[in-house]
């Protein structure tokens, strides 16, 4: 409903104009009756009116006047002036005031219903749009971190894209150089086990508000989301900002009862070197296992020997994991004697039992991309793991990892047989009911606790096509259904499938459908 106030000081057409005007139907309410300009001030200081129909001539205070100092109160105020005086001065300083209509006495009521049904379209029209400004600047931060992601993996061109991202964004180049700092929370897999799952998520949560935190402090505008766990940022290659990142971890550690390690990419100049920095940092990462955590490490400080060891064991897991997963049973034999013919060139006791560790870690990781939880699985308890510790050789290690693999994998691949046709009914469910959001393949991945990539597999195999081109199939279809119901503007059918900026969506429709909405509207 929307507020009228009612200003004249003639009784008797205020009654009228109180009593004779349908309200209701036009979805009004007259929530004011003043017969002064000072009364109407005085009511609207206090009180939100959205429509003001007065008389241009009254005593001490005229409506142009009260007009004015009203419109200084509620600027999107809307006015309809009426006056007894056919004088064309009047009329012109009403509509310097931006009046919305003109109405002579004596008032005719199917004239002001006009005008009032004027005004109200007019005020839906700026509701609309303000809600949609509104949901456009909550989404801002989510495309923000998007925007980022895009730059740190290559994926956005930067010089396309510069004048937005420094304007909109604050994003730019510094005066020195900079890097690329990844931010990962460590063991995360097992660390808040002893947590309630909403307790977990907020302990979490907490960490990134921390990290936002200092960033915003120090300026930093290029901190985003890649995971729950991980995180990333550009910042200067200089002592001060290494010190305020040991700062960072030192205050993690000490705050909550998990850490965070950050690995750091080579130096770097230009945004075209950004995804070099960011692949850096990734791979300065992997290093953890050797180095240690809670710690800042330098991609340029690691060894030739331990880029080569590192790379060795990762790759040598994944193709472990990947068999694991696809239930590939010789591959999984061969796949654990590569693993172990690198764990016996280990020349040291700790380092092999700290490899077993590492494996159930990864392993723990692997699996929860594919929403699975290895301390729920039969035979596997977290305080289990510390007879690997009490093996005296690396064969008794064997046997029971070899053990364990199989069990787990034989189980992966029950569970996948009756999961994957439910996984695809809920993905469909969701894009429906998502369908006028910004539904990115990392997004829903997250929500259905899968890796993207895994996800995009996933989802592939179930479907037949790539997880983008049927999101946009779908909005393509709505947005040909509701171009059929002409209540819809254009603009409005854009906005429900999805799509902010009119233009691109005209733009898809005419590259799916072969003809633009409007062309199509017309033949429906």
């Amino acid at each position: 409903m929307y507020n009228v106030m009612l200003a004249d000081d003639e009784i008797l057409d205020l009654r009228g104009l109180e009593r004779f005007i349908p309200w209701e139907e036009l979805q009004m309410n007259v929530a004011a009756v003043v017969n002064s300009g000072l009364a109407a001030l005085e009511y609207m200081k206090t009180n939100i009116i959205h429509i003001l129909i007065t008389d241009i001539r009254m005593p001490i205070m005229s409506g142009l006047e009260m007009s004015r100092k009203a419109l200084q109160l509620h600027p999107h105020l809307k006015i309809i002036f009426i006056s007894g005086y056919e004088d064309f001065q009047y009329a012109q300083q009403a509509m310097q005031l931006n009046a919305q209509s003109y109405v002579l006495k004596p008032i005719n009521d199917e004239e002001i219903i006009q005008a009032l049904h004027k005004v109200k379209a007019q005020l839906e029209q700026e509701t609309q749009r303000t809600l949609l400004e509104n949901a456009y600047h909550k989404t801002l931060p989510a495309i923000k971190n998007d925007l980022l992601i895009q730059l740190y993996e290559g994926q956005l061109d930067w010089k396309a894209n510069a004048a937005m991202l420094t304007e909109q964004y604050g994003i730019k180049l510094s005066q020195s150089e900079l890097t690329v700092a990844y931010i990962e929370i460590d063991d995360l897999s097992w660390k808040l086990n002893t947590y309630e799952e909403h307790e977990a998520k907020a302990i979490v949560n907490r960490v990134y508000q921390v990290i936002d935190q200092r960033c915003r402090q120090h300026d930093i505008c290029t901190l985003c989301k890649l995971s729950a766990h991980q995180f990333v940022m550009m910042v200067e290659s200089n002592q001060q900002y290494t010190q305020l990142l040991n700062d960072l971890i030192r205050e993690i550690a000490s705050t909550f009862p998990i850490t965070i390690t950050v690995g750091l990419g080579n130096a770097f100049s230009s945004f075209e070197q950004v995804q070099i920095s960011y692949q850096q940092a990734q791979k300065a990462l992997d290093f953890k296992m050797l180095v240690g955590k809670s710690i800042v490490i330098r991609y340029g400080d690691m060894e030739v020997n331990h880029v080569k060891e590192v790379q060795h064991w990762e790759m040598a897991l994944d193709a472990l994991f990947v068999e694991m997963s696809n239930y590939h049973l010789v591959q999984i034999h061969d796949e654990l004697e590569h693993l172990f013919t690198i764990i016996r060139n280990m020349n040291s006791k700790v380092k092999v039992y700290n490899s077993f560790i590492q494996i159930i870690s990864k392993l723990d990781a692997y699996l929860a991309n594919i929403n699975e939880d290895l301390f729920q699985m039969p035979g596997i308890q977290l305080e289990g793991l510390h007879i690997i510790s009490k093996f005296e050789t690396i064969d008794d290690i064997k046997t029971w990892i070899r053990k364990k693999v199989f069990e787990i994998s034989e189980l992966l691949h029950l569970k996948k047989q009756k999961k994957n046709n439910r996984l695809i009914e809920s993905i469909n469910i969701y894009v429906e009911e998502h369908l006028h959001e910004n539904i990115a393949l990392r997004d829903i991945s997250n929500h259905f606790s899968f890796s993207s990539n895994h996800f995009g597999v996933l989802f592939k195999q179930g479907v037949g096509i790539n997880f983008s081109d049927y999101v946009v199939n779908r909005r393509m279809e709505k947005a040909r259904s509701l171009l059929q119901d002409h209540q819809y503007k254009i603009f409005e059918i854009a906005a429900r499938v999805g799509y902010k900026n009119q233009t691109y969506f005209s733009r898809q429709f005419k590259d799916h459908f072969g003809m633009t909405p409007g062309d199509y509207r017309k033949q429906s």
